[in-house]
Formats: C-alpha cells, sequence, structure tokens
C-alpha cells in the first residue's frame, strides 16, 4: 500500500510541474495523476511459467473500467520486472491502443485459465506537432489495429516493451505451454 501512495505522490508532482521520473509532465496526464490518490492501483504477483522456468511479475491490477481505461498511460517508464494486469470478468475481443502512452509495451492476452490467445509488441503513438487532439485519437486508433488478440480473451498482461526477450520469451514465438499464474485475490 505505501508503494501505490508513494506511486501517486510521485504522478502528482511529476505532472504538477515537479519532473520527477515515472510520469510525463503534460496536460493531458493531470487528470489521471489527480485520481491516483482516490483510486490507488492494487499490486498483485503473476507469474509466467513455460516447462520448468518461471517468470515472476509485480503486475498493477486494472479491473475497473477507469483503470482499464487509463491503463499505463502517462508513464514515462515501466520498470522490468513490472507490468499491468487488465482483469475483465469474463471473455472480451476489444483492442488496446496507446493513446497518451508514452513508452513501448510488449501485451500478452490470455483466456479465463491461463492460455495465451496473442501477443503484441505496442509503440507509442505521441501526439504530432499541430495535430488536433481528434486526428490524434483517430490515428492511434488506426495504429492499435495491429495489437489486436487472435480471439476472446479475459485478461492482458501489458509489460516493458521487450523486456520478455531479455527473460528468453519472444512475442513472435511464445511457447505453447506459456500459462500465466496470478497470485492472491485479483478483485479484493
Amino acid at each position: 500500500m505505501r508503494r501505490f501512495l508513494f506511486i501517486a505522490v510521485l504522478a502528482i508532482t511529476a505532472c504538477s510541474g515537479g519532473g520527477l521520473p515515472g510520469f510525463v509532465n503534460t496536460p493531458e496526464c493531470q487528470s489521471i495523476a489527480e485520481r491516483l490518490p482516490d483510486e490507488p492501483l492494487r499490486e498483485i504477483r503473476v507469474e509466467l511459467r513455460t516447462g520448468g522456468v518461471a517468470t515472476l511479475v509485480d503486475a498493477e491490477i486494472a479491473d475497473g473500467e477507469v483503470t482499464r481505461s487509463h491503463g499505463l498511460m502517462c508513464r514515462s517508464e515501466v520498470p522490468d520486472g513490472t507490468g499491468m494486469l487488465f482483469e475483465f470478468g469474463g471473455a472480451t475481443t476489444g483492442g488496446f491502443w496507446m493513446f497518451n502512452t508514452h513508452v513501448p509495451l510488449d501485451i500478452i492476452y490470455f483466456d479465463r485459465v491461463g492460455v495465451v490467445v496473442g501477443a503484441a509488441a505496442m509503440v507509442p503513438c505521441p501526439l504530432d506537432d499541430g495535430e488536433s487532439e481528434r486526428n490524434w485519437r483517430d490515428r492511434c486508433l488506426e495504429e492499435s489495429l495491429a495489437y489486436s488478440a487472435d480471439g476472446a480473451y479475459a485478461r492482458a498482461l501489458e509489460l516493458p516493451g521487450g523486456w520478455l526477450l531479455t527473460q528468453g520469451l519472444s512475442l513472435d514465438a511464445l511457447p505453447d505451454d506459456l500459462r500465466l499464474t496470478v497470485y492472491g485475490n485479483v478483485n479484493s
């Protein structure tokens, strides 16, 4: 819990001009930072296992409409070994986009029992000079079509872009036996 309060303070400070690492200091990010003290993100440990090899990830949980819609927006970094677990409570097919997301992310989609149903490397979709917010949103939405899952999924795990490669896993060739295990109660 202390970690989340610390992150919230960092977010508010960074978005109000403090410039601390971790969050982007832009007007678009201010409303997200302002909500963090009232809606702190919970964290859970997840495991990616293939064969006898386990990779542990400390993941923030996005299990509500607001937290899922914000995801990892406005972050200037996502440290190695961390990420965000999106929990949908049932099968869904909606996509993910990189609007207002400033760091590359890898995403793996899982069904309700932890079997991989898709993966993608997602790149930031920055606001171009002189671009209207509407055009920015439309462009990011168009780019997001490449990030869709291959089928329905119940969970998605976002990780720092390229970090899985350092763990011996490639998004282009994830092992068939790769499974996601969540430790603890996601919906607590």
